[in-house]
């Protein structure tokens, strides 16, 4: 079993890289949106990031991981060594020159297992963090933050932080393959089902592990692809239902194809792809609110009716796999206004990390969630963007 501590990290972090040893072994444990992980599993090239800053009273080891699964925006994630074991299980990696990784997604769900294998000369890095115990281990003081911002800026000059400076890094080659990926089984009070991080249906994986994270906070009353009858033929209400006495929430889920796209397709190209699923969900979810306010007859997967509170001013959430920065968004914006003004709805979109802040936040509370979406949606409003991070202050 996984340790403890790491075990929570890997639950709370939204995203990390953790060096350790786990089953016997030392291993390198990532967690990265779906996405990446998809990237990773396609043949994404990556390269780890050792920092070393000797600037405070007792030196600190700083690591990170630069994964290319955009060639001119890779992403990099970083984190600082506070344990002994850190230390430890990194020099053994180093020395032994390849190791197990772990590979998680954004519900700190393990999706497959793969080999890395450092392809640099570490002989000198080998030589500087040969006395581990000599490094620092303790809290996250304001010491250490300031020192991870400093590996950060040393990393990538352009981020900005206040009074950085540079410390010593090593850009380490390596490769990541022989993935083996797990099945994932998701059992519900009304619904189960299972997904595998390589299954071609990316947009049904994401669905359902959208439905599994907030399943728990409306047992009985959420329900996936809920359908109604027309005339003709059968329909879609949307892919995710959910109710209680004072709320609505109704999700589209827009999974990006990352097995079946080329390797070269350019950032503005993903962008373009990306706005147009969005304002074909914007479009779905008006439709859907209209089938409430018609009083249309909805039934679950099981031919049940469901049965919920229609007069309520309904959640419209549309969740990406990942909500690129890049391009122009003012056209998209402008729809979802609109359509908020015209459906008389709250609306958010946001990829899946994010909504699984607000989800871990709302502490088991569907009403929790029910009320950051507000504030969320108000913050759109104001900020007139929806590329927001949520950050969740005490009290």
């Amino acid at each position: 079993m996984l340790e403890e501590r790491i075990s929570k990290e890997i639950i709370s972090e939204d995203a990390s890289i953790w060096f350790s040893e786990q089953y016997n072994e030392f291993c390198i444990l990532i967690k990265v949106p779906t996405n990446t992980c998809k990237s990773l599993l396609k043949g994404a090239k990556s390269e780890l990031i050792l920092g070393i800053d000797n600037t405070l009273s007792k030196p600190i080891i700083h690591t990170g991981i630069r994964i290319f699964d955009d060639l001119k925006h890779p992403l990099v994630l970083s984190g600082s060594h506070r344990f002994k074991d850190e230390n430890y299980s990194l020099l053994k990696i180093l020395e032994k020159g390849n190791c197990i990784t772990y590979l998680y997604n954004e519900l700190g769900i393990q999706v497959s297992t793969g080999k890395l294998k450092i392809q640099s000369n570490v002989d000198e890095i080998l030589h500087l963090i040969a006395n581990t115990y000599t490094f620092y281990s303790g809290d996250f003081t304001n010491e250490v933050t300031r020192s991870l911002d400093a590996f950060d800026y040393t990393v990538d000059e352009l981020r900005s932080f206040e009074n950085p400076y540079k410390i010593d890094i090593f850009n380490l080659k390596c490769s990541l393959d022989s993935w083996i990926s797990t099945n994932a089984h998701f059992i519900g009070l009304n619904e189960s089902s299972k997904t595998i991080i390589d299954d071609l249906d990316e947009g049904g994986t994401l669905e359902k592990h959208v439905w599994f994270s907030i399943e728990s906070l409306f047992p009985f009353n959420i329900h996936l692809n809920p359908k109604f009858k027309t005339p003709k033929v059968e329909k879609e209400l949307t892919d995710i239902f959910a109710h209680y006495n004072l709320g609505l929430f109704l999700i589209e889920t827009k999974g990006l194809s990352i097995f079946s796209q080329s390797d070269n397709k350019s950032m503005e190209k993903k962008v373009k792809t990306l706005q147009k699923h969005i304002n074909k969900a914007i479009s779905q979810l008006e439709g859907a609110v209209r089938n409430i306010e018609m009083g249309t007859s909805f039934y679950d997967s099981k031919g049940n009716d469901i049965n919920f509170k229609r007069k309520i001013v309904p959640h419209c959430i549309i969740l990406v796999s990942e909500l690129y920065h890049f391009g122009d968004w003012k056209e998209t914006q402008l729809k979802i206004l609109t359509a908020m003004e015209k459906s008389k709805v709250f609306f958010n979109v946001m990829d899946f990390r994010e909504f699984m802040i607000l989800v871990k936040n709302s502490k088991g509370k569907k009403e929790y969630l029910d009320y950051y979406l507000m504030n969320r949606t108000e913050e759109f409003v104001k900020q007139n963007t929806i590329h927001l991070r949520t950050s969740i202050k005490s009290n």
